[in-house]
């Protein structure tokens, strides 16, 4: 099967897409996507509900192009002297590509559990955060995050835990086309404007292979990033942060809007299931995503487009449009109003997702958005 058939591109979609993926990527662009579709030969094709808001077969090695590039554009910047890592830099890549392994055996076997997950994450995190003290978080100003990284030990906990579970939340929020991408292209650009220029070119990679990965995204709406895609900008966007938040003034609560959607979107389900008495780690379709999709996804357009509107207008509010004030200049990064925005963000997604779960709830049951949401219930 070809690459082309493989993710219903029509042959103009298909040209536009490679145009479009060298112009952004050049040949490291290129070279990755290949590698990709080398790899859809074998097979790895999901079927139509294994993502509780597509109903489509897709293939979940995305992931592959965002690795690919990052490692074909680096290795070729370093062989020709034109980039030389640190080792906090090599600690945070290598980690990222160790979670992207866990990720991609659990594409392959699915057969983790989350709490095991977690566990794996928090020790693969406490190692590397040994090796490379760098990555420790230090103080950020606020009074419960200072006291938990007031002494050395419980620093290196504190990190480790949160290190394994940015990961986990981008691989929760990975449930539209574009979203985490979208996120994680956004965080990642915002990174790179206030980074020292010896980090410049290592997150600024990231950023373009977001956007390669973008390109197949959302035009197909069949390449996903799979586990291990979705572990790796995970960790990458969390151990970038904690290095900018380590190393510039920027301010925690912008560093925090940046990301905002998919770490509060998994707690906001944790506490949700706590509250019905369910465990935290048990999986449900009940995320903003989710709902915003059912309630997108009518009969006046396709789901498609509806997983796809959904995917890039989340991305755009929660990671967008806080990018866009910094660039704008409206708010600086070192200022303390990102606070303001991330407690505007917290009524954004609160006020939504109530608003949307009260409309789903309304419709009647052969509603065209009611079967759609009770379909990605029971996937």
């Amino acid at each position: 099967m070809s690459f082309t058939d493989r993710l219903g591109f029509t042959v103009s979609q298909a040209i536009a897409a490679w145009v479009l993926v060298f112009l952004v990527g050049g040949a490291a662009g290129v070279v990755a996507m290949l590698l990709c579709h080398y790899l859809m030969t074998f097979g790895g094709e999901d079927s139509a509900d294994k993502h509780g808001i597509s109903k489509v077969t897709a293939s979940r090695v995305g992931g592959i192009a965002v690795v690919g590039y990052m490692l074909i554009h680096l290795g070729y910047q370093y062989f020709t002297g034109l980039y030389s890592p640190s080792f906090a830099e090599n600690s945070v890549f290598l980690t990222a590509i160790t979670y992207f392994a866990l990720g991609f055996f659990e594409d392959l076997r699915g057969n983790l559990s989350a709490k095991l997950r977690f566990g794996l994450m928090a020790v693969i995190a406490a190692g590397t955060l040994l090796l490379s003290p760098h990555l420790v978080l230090g103080p950020v100003g606020i009074f419960f995050v200072d006291a938990a990284v007031s002494t050395q030990i419980t620093a290196l906990l504190f990190t480790a835990l949160c290190v394994a579970y940015i990961p986990n939340a981008f691989n929760t929020a990975d449930g539209a086309n574009g979203l985490v991408s979208g996120v994680s292209f956004a965080t990642l650009t915002g990174l790179s404007a206030v980074a020292p220029p010896e980090l410049l070119p290592f997150i600024a990679s990231g950023a373009v292979g977001c956007l390669i990965f973008m390109i197949f995204n959302v035009i197909s709406g069949r390449f996903f990033l799979g586990d291990g895609g979705a572990y790796f900008l995970g960790a990458f966007c969390g151990l970038s942060v904690v290095l900018i938040a380590n190393q510039t003034d920027a301010s925690v609560w912008w560093l925090l809007s940046m990301i905002f959607y998919p770490v509060v979107d998994l707690m906001w389900s944790m506490g949700r299931r706590a509250l019905d008495r369910k465990s935290p780690f048990e999986p449900d379709n009940q995320h903003f995503h989710n709902v915003l999709f059912a309630w997108l996804d009518t009969d006046k357009r396709s789901s498609v487009v509806a997983n796809t509107s959904c995917g890039i207008g989340i991305a755009v509010v929660f990671a967008g449009l806080p990018l866009a004030i910094f660039s704008t200049g409206f708010i600086a990064a070192d200022s303390l109003n990102w606070f303001w925005v991330v407690v505007l963000q917290w009524l954004v997604y609160g006020a939504g997702w109530r608003y949307l779960n009260q409309r789903l709830c309304l419709l009647p049951d052969d509603s065209p958005v009611e079967s759609a949401r009770v379909q990605g219930a029971a996937s």
